[in-house]
């Protein structure tokens, strides 16, 4: 058996060679080619759904920094899934707006920083909920329930986002006003599994939603192929568009915003591709 996986390991990894000296030389695979006028209209969509809004920065200039609408003064609970070393977003939130945080991550026992507004669980979100895990509907339910209060959802999982987004329903996305996402591994959309699937969670979102802010995390790099360059991790805000009357506004979309900071300090910062947002 052990055999068998190795070899199966091998060949994995011999295509997934085959696939980046491809991809270095400008080659399209059968796979891709198909591809391109699909990733193109993913591409479209995210320009289409993208609307200018007045953005404040909250969560200090590094790494947990966030640009979000400025609609603060009408939320009243923040959900933070993946805590790991920061909280100064939380923390803000919770000096400045009086905004309760409910916060899972097991891989820390507590939050880095303490607040009387914090309310921690030792548990991953996820698409069960057990001893391990817990569902986004299951936490809302547990906790504020699923009416429209304000509440804003600022998830970073490293990951675990896209089954989380599979899994939930657009009608429990919508209990949020906002929401924050670090999207991983977005330069996947090179492949069809992987885009078709990220594309069925955007259109899922898009349903309450509009974009109003994206930022490429510099942690990681660009990608491109031939004239499409896509962030391996980008931040996306989204508001809900029923907020859209009251916070959008008609100025021109300017990126990077001016209240954007890098992720990582001593690393270049990444431009968002123009073809993503400039209409």
């Amino acid at each position: 058996m052990k055999t068998m996986i190795f070899k199966k390991e091998n060949i994995y990894k011999i295509k997934e060679k085959i696939q980046f000296e491809a991809f270095k030389n400008h080659i399209w695979m059968e796979s891709i080619k198909e591809s391109r006028v699909e990733i193109e209209n993913f591409i479209s969509r995210f320009r289409e759904k993208y609307i200018s809004c007045e953005l404040i920065r909250i969560g200090g200039d590094g790494d947990g920094g966030y640009l979000l609408p400025d609609i603060l003064n009408d939320i009243s609970y923040c959900f933070s899934p993946g805590v790991s070393q920061t909280s100064f977003f939380e923390k803000e939130l919770s000096e400045n707006y009086n905004i309760q945080s409910f916060m899972v991550d097991a891989s820390v026992d507590k939050p880095p920083l303490s607040d009387l507004n914090f309310h921690f669980l030792s548990k991953y979100l996820g698409t069960s909920t057990d001893s391990k895990f817990i569902t986004l509907s299951h936490w809302l339910e547990d906790t504020t329930g699923f009416n429209e209060i304000g509440k804003i959802l600022q998830m970073d999982i490293e990951g675990a986002e896209y089954d989380v987004l599979i899994y939930e329903d657009a009608k429990t996305l919508a209990s949020f006003s906002i929401i924050i996402i670090e999207f991983h591994f977005v330069d996947h959309i090179f492949k069809k599994d992987f885009l078709k699937m990220i594309s069925s969670i955007f259109e899922k979102i898009y349903k309450y939603f509009s974009i109003c802010h994206v930022h490429p995390n510099n942690d990681a790099c660009l990608i491109e192929l031939d004239g499409i360059a896509v962030p391996k991790m980008m931040e996306v805000t989204f508001i809900r568009n029923d907020l859209l009357k009251k916070h959008a506004n008609n100025k021109e979309i300017i990126l990077p915003h001016v209240l954007d900071k890098k992720n990582v300090k001593n690393k270049k910062e990444i431009i968002m591709p123009r073809i993503w947002w400039d209409k």
